[in-house]
Formats: C-alpha cells, sequence, structure tokens
C-alpha cells in the first residue's frame, strides 16, 4: 500500500477470497484504508453488464487516419507484412491499437503475439491496448517466470523470454495470426531473429520511431519495404505541427579555441576529436544554466540525460542540494523502484529525472518541457529517442527547451541538418518556426556551420571513423 501510496483499493480474485486474505483486508480497513472486495461471481456479474467495448473518447488524430486505413487495407488485400514507422510522439501504439481493434470486431478469436524488447514496454503496451479491445478479448504478459494462463487472445512478451525452446516451441509459435514487434528496429538482431523464424503469422507488423539500424542489418527483409503512408518522419512532424516546438539551444562555451589551432589541419577520429575539443563543465555551472531555463518551464518536468550511473547519481544530488527534486533513473535500479520514481515524475511529485539509457524507447510523459543533455556521446537513433520523450503535445505545454551541453561534434552536425531541413520546408509553407537552434556563442556558431556545411553525414560516423579538421 505503501509502495502504490494508495488508500483504496479491492481484493480481486475468480474464486472466493481466502479466510486469512479476507482477514488481513478487514485489518487494513480498521487501519484507515478502504479496501473492498471482488469474488468470482461479483467479476461474472460485473463482465454481464458491460459494455462490449470500453467507453473512450480517444478518436485517431488526422495523421493516424491514413496509416490506421492503409494496415488494414494491406492486411484485408492478403498482405503478410508491414513497417510502420511514426515518430516519437505521434501514436504508433495507438495506431496499431486501432487497426487490431478493427479487425477484431469481426474476428475476435485471432491469436495475436506483441513481441518488444524490454519488461517496460509490454507493461505499457498491455495497457494501452485495453482501450481498443472488446471484453471478450484477453491480454497475457510473458516475460520472467510469468506466462499466458490459457492460450487465447492477445500474449505480451519480450524476445528475452521467448528464445527458449521449452517455453516457445515451434507449435506454440505456429499459433498466431498476427504477430506485432515494437521497436521494430531491434528485429534484425540475430537474437530476436531466432524468435520470429518459428512464427508464421498471416501478418507481420513492425512498430518502430527510428527506421534504421547502425550495423546496416536491413529491416526491409522482415517487414518490407517503407511505404510514404506508413511512414511521418521528425521533420515532416515538426513541419506540420503535430509535435510541439522546440528550443535547441547548444552550449559551446565549453570548446577550446587555443588548442584548435594546435589540432587544425589534422585527421581524427571522432572520439580522440571530441576529447581535444571540448572542455569539460562544473556540475554547478550547468545547474546555473538549467535554473534559468526552468524559470520559463510550463510544465515542470524536466529529462537530464547523462553518461554512467554515477554521473546520474552525482547530478541528481546537486539538484537537489538547489532545492530540485530530482532522482536518478538507471539499471542499477530494481524494477519497483525505476517504477515508482516513474509514477512520481509522471504525477509531477519528482521534477527532474537524471538518466542513463532508461528512457529511450516505450516511455510515455507529454508534460516533459526540458530536456537536458549532459556529455552523452551521440548515436543518432538514441539521439531523436531521447529527443522525442519532450515533443509530445501536452495541454498548457508551449514547447520543448533542449539543453545540449555539447560533447559530441556529431550532435552538433545532428541539430544543423534537423534545422537546415526545416528552414527548406518553410520556403514552401506557411508556417510558426517549429525549431530554433540557438548557438549560446557566436564565435562558435560560426565556425561549426561552416565546417559542418559540407559534412552532414558527420552524423551517422562511428567513434573510429576520422574527419579532416579545418
Amino acid at each position: 500500500m505503501e509502495f502504490y501510496d494508495i488508500e483504496q483499493g479491492v481484493c480481486v480474485t475468480n474464486t472466493r477470497l481466502s479466510g486469512s486474505a479476507n482477514d488481513y483486508r478487514k485489518t487494513l480497513n480498521h487501519e484507515g484504508y478502504d479496501i473492498g472486495k471482488l469474488e468470482g461471481a461479483d467479476l461474472l456479474d460485473r463482465y454481464k453488464e458491460l459494455p462490449r467495448w470500453p467507453e473512450t473518447d480517444f478518436e485517431p488524430r488526422e495523421y493516424q487516419k491514413i496509416p490506421i486505413s492503409k494496415l488494414l487495407q494491406l492486411y484485408y488485400d492478403g498482405e503478410d507484412h508491414a513497417l510502420l514507422s511514426l515518430a516519437t510522439g505521434l501514436g504508433k501504439t495507438f495506431v496499431a491499437g486501432r487497426f487490431l481493434s478493427r479487425i477484431l470486431d469481426g474476428d475476435p478469436d485471432l491469436r495475436i503475439l506483441v513481441l518488444a524488447d524490454q519488461k517496460p514496454l509490454i507493461r505499457q503496451f498491455e495497457e494501452s491496448l485495453w482501450a481498443h479491445l472488446p471484453k471478450e478479448v484477453s491480454t497475457h504478459l510473458w516475460y520472467g517466470s510469468e506466462s499466458p494462463a490459457y492460450r487465447a487472445g492477445i500474449d505480451i512478451g519480450t524476445f528475452q523470454s521467448l528464445d527458449n525452446p521449452d517455453r516457445f516451441n515451434q507449435a506454440r509459435a505456429e499459433e498466431y495470426d498476427i504477430v506485432v514487434v515494437d521497436e521494430a528496429h531491434h528485429a534484425p538482431a540475430d537474437s530476436y531473429q531466432r524468435v520470429l523464424e518459428k512464427t508464421e503469422p498471416d501478418f507481420l507488423l513492425g512498430l518502430t520511431a527510428t527506421p534504421w539500424r547502425e550495423d546496416d542489418k536491413s529491416m526491409e527483409e522482415l517487414f518490407g519495404p517503407v511505404r510514404e503512408s506508413l511512414t511521418i518522419g521528425v521533420i515532416e512532424a515538426l513541419r506540420k505541427g503535430y509535435l510541439t516546438d522546440v528550443d535547441y539551444r547548444l552550449y559551446c562555451d565549453n570548446i577550446d579555441w587555443e588548442h584548435m589551432h594546435e589540432v587544425s589541419n589534422k585527421d581524427y577520429t571522432i572520439t580522440d576529436l571530441n576529447k581535444n575539443l571540448f572542455i569539460e563543465e562544473r556540475d554547478d555551472e550547468i545547474i546555473d544554466e538549467f535554473q534559468d531555463v526552468w524559470r520559463d518551464s510550463d510544465t515542470g518536468r524536466a529529462i537530464v540525460y547523462c553518461a554512467s550511473i554515477d554521473h546520474a547519481k552525482r547530478m541528481a544530488a546537486a539538484f537537489r542540494e538547489r532545492g530540485f527534486g530530482a532522482r536518478p533513473l538507471h539499471s542499477g535500479l530494481k524494477d519497483r523502484g525505476a517504477q515508482r520514481r516513474l509514477r512520481s515524475f509522471r504525477r509531477g511529485d519528482l521534477e527532474i529525472l537524471t538518466a542513463v539509457n532508461m528512457l529511450n524507447e516505450g516511455v510515455d510523459i507529454p508534460e516533459v518541457d526540458i530536456i537536458v543533455f549532459l556529455r552523452v556521446t551521440h548515436s543518432r537513433r538514441i539521439f531523436l529517442q531521447q529527443l522525442g520523450r519532450g515533443l509530445r503535445l501536452a495541454e498548457g505545454k508551449e514547447k520543448v527547451t533542449v539543453m545540449d551541453l555539447v560533447a559530441d561534434i556529431r550532435r552538433i552536425a545532428e541539430a544543423i541538418e534537423i534545422d537546415t531541413e526545416l528552414e527548406k520546408g518553410e520556403e514552401k509553407e506557411v508556417l510558426t518556426r517549429s525549431f530554433n537552434l540557438n548557438f549560446r556563442d557566436q564565435q562558435a556558431q560560426s565556425f561549426f556551420r561552416e565546417y559542418l556545411e559540407d559534412k552532414a553525414e558527420i552524423s551517422t560516423y562511428d567513434d573510429t571513423e576520422k574527419v579532416d579538421f579545418p
């Protein structure tokens, strides 16, 4: 009860509540809680009273209607695969849910398998699906020691849990009519292929916000070609106002200009160039800058991406010393602790999360209006995923402010490329500026815009690739 921070609850069982459980319920009520009970007969009566479909007021946005219709067309035309690629914040899970609801309306006995990379993703996917399912279609989680209680409805599991022939044999895998792969850019990996190769669905659907892999393995072999009607990238989404406006601030005050003269006219790997170019800033200087941005926050929610677990812990402590409600979020936390911090953050009880690769995928917190990148190395896919945590529209939110304390030249190139692509669109469309790129140091702006003008591809380089430096 204390973990969930609740005072009211209900004990639920599909049979009869045991004597000891009922006694404990009474004890809690005596202590001031309000705990009811629902037993098997009660549940059956409640089920009969329920309408077939959930009563929700969620209607597809205009840009979501086209991919929903296209997926239905492909499915009923007998196509066997498709890739839905929507930028983070555009509701790919919602689109998939609506697609499944239309199919299940006519055939509720279909067997569906949803696969994802991490346990938090399958939990969130399951909860998102409930608003789209008729009451006779059940959902079952499949991870760790938990597995579906019976074979019907929709199974939702992790690749890691199903990559086990004793738990997921060929006969079981062939039961599914539809297989949905969330964060489908992971699917070409060998371990995931072993699971997918067992399945023989009538329709395989991949969902992703970043339809490429940095190891160049093809997604088209699994999910077919990229279709324009199933694709909305971040540039198009920003240009058309599907996502919130972005105030992107590049903090390049930490460049060692004197040392630049020493390293000029040389070839450097990306890693070596970054080490030579950028001076590490002190934590207190970073928080001074953050406080200036925080004063203009609409929703009072910030994510700070850090370079390591120790870095995240140190920054959270530094923010707390300045009076902020801040906690680190990282893989070293137990699942319950991580989920509790996420819930506190969603409610607004916690203002800042200092994160290390924990909020890249599948976390939906539209209220975030400040994103901070602290000395993180660049990966194009991870950058767009992390940036996307702040791009969702939300009531009372005018924009997301991005503080990028640059530690990687590829990040500068990526930001300039987005800005340039959006400027091209503005020549054709009348709109307000959706992405404002601001260099806090004018010398840095002049230098990098000139240097990177014909080097847009540098944003995709790996750490060991060499670049010539002027």
